[in-house]
């Protein structure tokens, strides 16, 4: 078995799938997208569930049983967490790490159905430990005190505290970024040696870049530290040079490309976005190796065969 990755294309808003090899499911964030012609990251689930390889958790103590074993959300903002009715009811988390909404300045701004119908439920302790089986499974945030505190910091307080993820197995470090600011990275690198030296000592090969690609979240502070990485995915344009946009050139030069399959034909790219390349599927096959899979190509990527 393998780890299985599905970052889904819901615009400019946030939602990914983690299988691990023995069928736990992780949700991070819980956004989708406004547009209509976009399938709901709930339908995805159900649609790849099987290649996905999710095995509904049973807790024990109750003996319910739960379509998503974790809900990661990195951060409140509604592009991350407007989904929340549908995950509720449809993919019901057994457990959900988050930031309590009561901790933000603005936290009475905050999503309204995600506030009640997850935020205000997950408080509890939980009774069943989880074993994910992935050699690494790591998170870092920068506390919201400190955000609010800290002038750097505190005009993006709810992006700077992002819950970020690190996940290691089969020789592929991924990364998980939320929307971290440059300020954000700057403080992390700075303040929280141990969780670099994890992404040190095991690498990253994978990048889901930080506020969706934008330049305020291009992370400088951790390039320095782990240098290039194989391929950066984010939901912004490919064309990152386009007159107007708001999309870091820069994420292509700390990429080394790899290939990645569209309907059996190959293509190479550094940087895959799910606005070009729709969802994006990632799996590992042992020893550092893993495919990547994707609904369309980017018009300026190289087909290979």
């Amino acid at each position: 078995m393998s780890m299985k990755i599905i970052i889904c294309d819901v615009g400019d808003a946030a939602c990914a799938f983690v299988t691990s090899a023995n069928g736990k499911t992780m949700m991070i964030d819980c956004g989708c997208s406004l547009d209509s012609d976009k399938t709901n990251p709930v339908d995805v689930f159900h649609q790849y569930k099987d290649w996905l390889g999710s095995r509904y958790f049973k807790n024990h103590y109750n003996g319910r049983i739960y379509p998503i074993t974790l809900l990661h959300i990195t951060h409140p903002d509604d592009d991350h967490v407007r989904n929340a009715r549908r995950v509720v009811n449809d993919l019901t988390p057994y457990l959900v790490l988050k930031n309590d909404y009561e901790l933000f300045p603005d936290g009475n701004e905050i999503n309204d159905e995600y506030k009640e119908l997850i935020d205000k439920q997950y408080r509890g302790q939980y009774s069943s430990p989880i074993d994910w089986g992935f050699e690494v499974n790591e998170t870092c945030r920068i506390p919201v005190d400190v955000c609010v505190k800290n002038d750097d910091l505190s005009s993006k307080v709810r992006n700077n505290s992002s819950i970020i993820r690190y996940i290691y197995d089969n020789g592929v470090g991924i990364l998980f970024c939320g929307d971290l600011e440059r300020p954000g990275w700057d403080y992390l690198v700075k303040n929280n040696p141990d969780f670099i030296n994890t992404l040190r000592r095991y690498g990253v090969k994978i990048l889901i870049a930080p506020h969706h690609g934008h330049k305020s979240g291009f992370p400088k502070a951790l390039f320095d530290v782990i240098g290039n990485v194989d391929i950066i995915i984010h939901s912004k344009d490919t064309e990152a040079s386009k007159e107007g946009t708001d999309v870091s050139s820069q994420y292509s030069s700390m990429a080394s490309g790899h290939s990645y399959e569209v309907h059996k034909a190959a293509y190479s790219g550094k940087v895959l976005t799910t606005r070009s390349n729709g969802h994006i599927f990632i799996e590992t096959s042992g020893y550092g190796n893993y495919a990547i899979y994707a609904c369309s190509a980017s018009p300026n990527h190289k087909r290979l065969y």
